[in-house]
Order: structure tokens, then sequence, then C-alpha cells
């Protein structure tokens, strides 16, 4: 099997959630011309083993494995469905799974991936490994403990137990990531695990019973002793390693002496040029990605000129 290289066979123009409900439907577009996203142990499939582009799996490869996921629609009426690899113990068993061997593809970890990607593949990548993530992880119900089964073209699970049957839908916890700044300067940090040489925003979970907004002040305040104001929103991102909403903000800071909190192992100061070279070297972590802290330093260093 040749592996995609049209970003346009990822793009999914339409979620069409109607269709979920509707097995009848369900069940005649994966008989006709339906492709597939496989994944395997949160590793997404890519051709010329692993260095090439994303692959879909034909609807022939893969009707076998459980529980397809229904994505949506593409522009030509094909549906794109995901599905877990789940019951390969090794690569080579979950290529052979599949009808590949590795001279023809291999599963890579998104983040890990060297090749480039088009936003139509990145997104619909990041959507389909999301809701695998979810079903791995909601395989039981949280309230009685019985197992859940997939309903409603894969996003929703319902707990089996006749007394119970509580639903579940997937989830995605929010975090906050945040450039913090002054005239001249912006606030970086670097975590213990990257290189020394990496830097970027400053980032952090919303807490319970906490807005996006307070959940930036504490998180700065407690990553760098700094204190802020003005807060503008930028954008957001779905990141799911494994199931985070990225809410990206500006702030201006108040204060400029730095305390570094516990989590982080260095945050400083960095002039606009000095910013140019950490932008530089973020962008080479996962180039394939242009992540929000990419896009918020970048979209910084615009406004300076």
């Amino acid at each position: 099997m040749e592996p995609a290289s049209d970003p346009s066979r990822f793009e999914i123009v339409e979620r069409a959630v109607e269709l979920r409900v509707d097995s009848k439907r369900l069940a005649e577009l994966l008989a006709n011309g339906a492709e597939f996203i496989a994944v395997w142990r949160g590793q997404n499939l890519f051709g010329q083993s692993g260095q090439g582009q994303p692959v879909l799996v034909p609807a022939s490869k893969a009707q076998h494995l459980s529980t397809p996921i229904f994505l949506g629609l593409r522009s030509d009426g094909v549906a794109l469905f995901a599905v877990n690899v789940a019951d390969a113990d090794t690569h080579d068993a979950a290529l052979s799974a599949i009808g590949l061997d590795d001279g023809a593809a291999a599963f890579v970890q998104l983040r890990e991936f060297k090749g480039t990607l088009s936003p139509q593949e990145r997104s619909t990548l990041l959507y389909s490994r999301a809701l695998l993530h979810w079903h791995d992880t909601q395989r039981f119900c949280s309230r009685c403990g019985s197992p859940t089964v997939a309903t409603e073209g894969g996003h929703v699970m319902v707990c089996n137990n006749p007394e119970c049957q509580h639903q579940f839908f997937p989830r995605s916890d929010p975090a906050t990531i945040m450039l913090v700044h002054r005239p001249g300067f912006c606030l970086l940090g670097r975590q213990p695990s990257w290189p020394e040489d990496v830097y970027s925003t400053l980032a952090g979970f919303v807490e319970a019973g906490e807005s996006a907004e307070q959940a930036v002040i504490r998180e700065v305040k407690e990553e760098s002793g700094i204190e802020i104001r003005n807060l503008r929103y930028f954008s957001s991102q779905p990141w799911p390693f494994p199931q985070s909403l990225m809410l990206g903000f500006f702030a201006e800071a108040v204060t400029t002496e730095i305390v570094i909190g516990s989590e982080l192992a260095d945050v400083r100061w960095f002039s606009v040029e000095e910013t140019r070279s950490v932008l530089a070297r973020l962008s080479a972590r996962f180039p394939h990605l242009d992540t929000i802290a990419r896009r918020l330093i970048r979209t910084w260093l615009e406004e300076q000129g």
C-alpha cells in the first residue's frame, strides 16, 4: 500500500454529528471506501519506515479491528475512522494486522515525527489520537466499575451495567499557556527534562473552581514570582498528550524580580534578539506541530518589529 501523499485526504470538512447515532448509515460508510487512521500504543502510522507522510489504511485492511471511531466526512464524501491496533503485542505485529511491513510504514510518536505535516493532516491526527486515548482510559465506569461500551460512532461510552448505564463523553483538560512580557523582554522558562538551550512560555493547568484568567495569574506567580496585569487572550490549541486544551494568553509584567518555582529548572527574561534564537531552537523541536507556544513567541516578536 502506498502512503497517502495528498493532505486533502486527511481533511475532515464535516464531522457529521447526526450520523453518529445512525448505525445503518455508518455501516454503509464503512462498506463504501472508508479509510482509517490507525494508532498503536499512542503512535501514528507514517510511510517509508516512519520517515514519510501519514498513511491512511483502507477499510479492507482495518474492518476486522474493534471499535472504529467515526471522525467525519471528507469533501469527496469518503468517511474517515480512527482505529486502535490494540491487540498487537509488537510493532511488527501491529503492522501485520493492517497488511503492512516495516519497509512500507512504521508507527511513530507524533511528537517524534521528523517530517512535515499540512494543517489538515496535523488537525486530523490530533483529533484521532485524542479520541483513541479517551477510549483507552474509559474502558470502565468510574461510578460502578462495570465495563463500558462505545456508542454513537465511538463518541459516547456507556456503562453496560443495566442499573447504572451512565454515559461518558470525551474530555479535554483546560490548561493555560502564556507569554509574559515587559518593554523589550519576554519571560521564558525551561523544564528540568528539556535540553539546556530550550526555553518556552510558561504554562499550567486550570484548577477546579478557577477561571482561565485566574489560572494564568496563579501559574505565573508560582513558576516565576512575577506579578502580571492586562491579560489578553490569544488563541487555543488542542494538545492530546494526553488530553489538554491549551488556552493562550499575553500578559504584561508588573514586577521583574524572578523567583523560580519548584517545577522549573530555570526562568529568565529574554531580549528580542535572544528570543529570536530561542524561537529557532524551539521550532526545531516539533517542526511539524507549530505549537501555540511558538505562535505566542512569534507574534510577540512581530509586534516588536
